[in-house]
């Protein structure tokens, strides 16, 4: 009977670390739904500043190291939340543009993730949400220099634009599992204190 319960026991002590990441992986998930909705109404809301801020970026390397004779960048912000939001570049008569929303609706990904991501004190929750900002924002750029100073090799392939937007889906994951996931790791981890004596 001894031997029973302490192997009931023993079960019952291997189960509860399973349990508790499952609970905690649910509770997770549950805080980045949440997260997510609130992130992109507020991204969106600042959203003309930003196609504003990284279209002066890209058309000043636009100009210098590709030669184009950019005048000047244009935001016309549009649609619900700004969601219509196009990004365009002066070029003397003609004004070339493309929609902004899609393309830097990433950042708030990756806000709400780390949002959500338990265990992280402020400061450094915060240098994690600015060097994934970065990041993302410098590929953005990249993108529309691309975007702008190759249109033509785009449009005639048009897999390359596809697997750059499947980048830009797939990077605030990676971001967020290199910056905030590895470095606390053990928050998925239950904190479960298994007594190490055996009664005789």
């Amino acid at each position: 009977m001894a031997k029973s319960g302490m192997s009931r026991s023993s079960a019952n002590t291997d189960r509860m670390p399973h349990d508790n990441r499952i609970r905690r992986l649910l509770w997770f998930a549950v805080r980045v739904l949440l997260a997510i909705p609130v992130c992109l109404g507020l991204w969106w809301l600042v959203l003309p500043a930003y196609a504003w801020a990284v279209g002066q970026i890209s058309a000043l390397l636009l100009r210098f190291p590709f030669g184009f004779d950019i005048e000047g960048v244009t935001v016309e912000a549009s649609g619900i939340l700004n969601t219509g939001t196009l990004l365009g570049f002066q070029l003397g008569e003609r004004n070339p543009s493309l929609p902004i929303a899609q393309l830097v609706s990433n950042i708030a990904t990756y806000a709400a993730l780390v949002v959500a991501t338990s265990g992280i004190a402020w400061k450094r929750r915060a240098l994690i949400a600015a060097i994934g900002f970065a990041v993302l924002a410098a590929g953005h750029v990249v993108y529309l220099v691309l975007a702008f100073a190759f249109a033509d090799t785009m449009a005639r392939n048009p897999v390359v634009p596809t697997a750059i937007a499947q980048a830009f889906i797939t990077l605030p994951f990676v971001l967020w599992i290199a910056l905030a996931y590895w470095a606390q790791a053990d928050w998925l981890r239950p904190r479960v204190q298994v007594d190490s004596q055996v009664a005789d």
